[in-house]
């Protein structure tokens, strides 16, 4: 228990570090969902409202910064380890914990979720938290436990959406394995918190005509073609990336042998339900890596196991901690002239630069009494978090889908007859400027990260507003 205390206490002393220090700015979403921190409410567009109200918390003590920001996945990050110790070693015995509480932290899907500020960064947590005390209701069966059950897969489903796999899997479980507890009323009390919980969601979807759910449908449905092997293997190849290799290799294995035995299937089930319905989804669209990252908690476990009595256990922490380095300091692909297993061009690194050099050179044409905004929600977030004062901004619907800064837009009108200041990674559409007096000033501003030009914005501070004519939002 010392040693994986020690362990994450470092990590978490790194990240730390890291955050103040290396020249990373907020990613687009976590700054919008810092945004949404300014604008509580029962839900957002895309997704439950959590990670706004942890924002809302943190910036609350530490102020509107993007330690106060990040500093909840590193917070999530380092309890979440030591419960699983603790989950984990009364199940395995110390030594399977131990791999289990560590190995995960420094594998690179992991450890972006201990350091960005993104829905997952809850959602794994609280999915993990349900994970093990589904496990010690499935154990003892008590009420209590059933109810806690509840609260944890609310707080999930708060986080994120697919939280909702929770029940089906816990179903086929009881079904396949566990058929005794099926008539039993306990498990079904477990149902109750996680609707209360749950209910704040859908009281806001029903007042703005159901937008979440349409957008994550459109996410589940939208396909440019029957089926698509190449999405498969990119899928394949984001799951063996997010695991650092060998743990992914070694839990096709684990699956495939914990089929036969009863004591490991309970993780198995957990698990790879989650990852074959986005294996089945990744033949007819695109699939973000991250999507089926939170199945991984059950998948660890597994994975642990075998490793902890496998001659890979050595080279996958090397390989973690290898790809771990080069994940957080990506310029050491040029230090060490691999550029092109890594361009900067496909850096993941190089959407958490600029933001803050952006703001300052808005800053300078800002005087406090003009209109900020953009066609894009990703630069309004970062505006809103980098320019001086933090100000309220805006994204205007030029011709793209719906998204939360379509349901802000009270507001704009007072505006009519002012300056404001347009940012957009492309030039100005005509329509933008026909909606102003004129051009007071204009300029571009490039950002170069490791050596290259990766993004190009386009700044305008223009005199009169007189009303825009926005496009409908081009689906959900």
């Amino acid at each position: 228990m010392i040693l994986v205390l020690l362990l994450n206490l470092l990590l978490f002393i790194f990240r730390l570090f890291y955050i103040l220090y290396y020249p990373v700015d907020l990613s687009p979403e976590e700054a919008q969902y810092w945004d949404w921190s300014r604008h509580l409410d029962l839900s957002y567009y895309s997704k439950p409202p959590m990670v706004a109200y942890l924002n809302f918390l943190t910036t609350k003590l530490l102020g509107n910064t993007e330690l106060a920001v990040r500093i909840t996945p590193m917070i999530l990050s380092f309890v979440l380890s030591i419960l699983t110790y603790i989950f984990v070693r009364r199940i395995f015995g110390p030594r399977v914990a131990l791999v289990c509480a560590t190995l995960p932290q420094i594998t690179v899907g992991y450890s972006i979720n201990s350091l960005l500020m993104t829905t997952d960064a809850p959602f794994v947590f609280f999915w993990s938290l349900s994970v093990m005390a589904i496990h010690t209701a499935f154990e003892k069966n008590e009420k209590k436990l059933w109810i806690l059950v509840g609260i944890l897969s609310g707080l999930a489903f708060l986080s994120k959406y697919p939280a909702v796999f929770l029940l089906p899997i816990t179903l086929l479980y009881m079904a396949f394995i566990r058929k005794d507890l099926l008539m039993s009323p306990s498990p079904y009390l477990s149902l109750i918190p996680a609707f209360i919980l749950s209910l704040p969601v859908f009281i806001w979807n029903y007042q703005h005509g159901f937008v979440s759910f349409k957008h994550v449908s459109t996410l589940a449905s939208k396909s440019d073609s029957l089926i698509e092997l190449s999405g498969a293997l990119e899928f394949l190849g984001g799951q063996a990336l997010l695991l650092s290799i060998l743990p992914f290799l070694v839990l096709l294995y684990a699956w495939l042998k914990s089929l036969k035995d009863r004591k490991l299937v309970f993780f198995t089930f957990y698990s790879l339900p989650v990852f074959l319905f986005f294996l089945i989804l990744s033949f007819h669209k695109r699939v973000e890596a991250n999507w089926a990252g939170f199945s991984y908690f059950s998948g660890f476990i597994l994975v642990s196991y075998f490793l902890s009595r496998s001659f890979l256990l050595i080279p996958s922490y090397l390989l973690s901690f290898v790809l771990f380095i080069f994940l957080h300091f990506t310029p050491l692909f040029d230090i060490f002239k691999i550029t092109p297993l890594l361009p900067p061009e496909r850096d993941p690194t190089k959407f958490l630069v600029g933001w803050k050099d952006l703001g300052k050179r808005v800053s300078q044409l800002y005087t406090g009494s003009e209109m900020i905004f953009s066609p894009q929600y990703q630069v309004s977030a970062e505006l809103a978090f980098y320019v001086k004062g933090n100000p309220r901004t805006y994204c205007v619907n030029l011709g793209r889908r719906m998204n939360q800064y379509d349901l802000w837009k009270e507001g704009m009108e007072n505006y009519i007859g002012k300056s404001a200041i347009f940012v957009s990674v492309g030039p100005a559409e005509k329509r933008v400027l026909s909606a102003f007096g004129g051009i007071i000033k204009e300029e571009i501003y490039k950002v170069i990260w490791r050596g290259k030009e990766v993004r190009t914005f386009y700044i305008y501070k223009l005199k009169d507003y007189r009303g825009l004519e926005e496009s409908l939002p081009m689906g959900y």
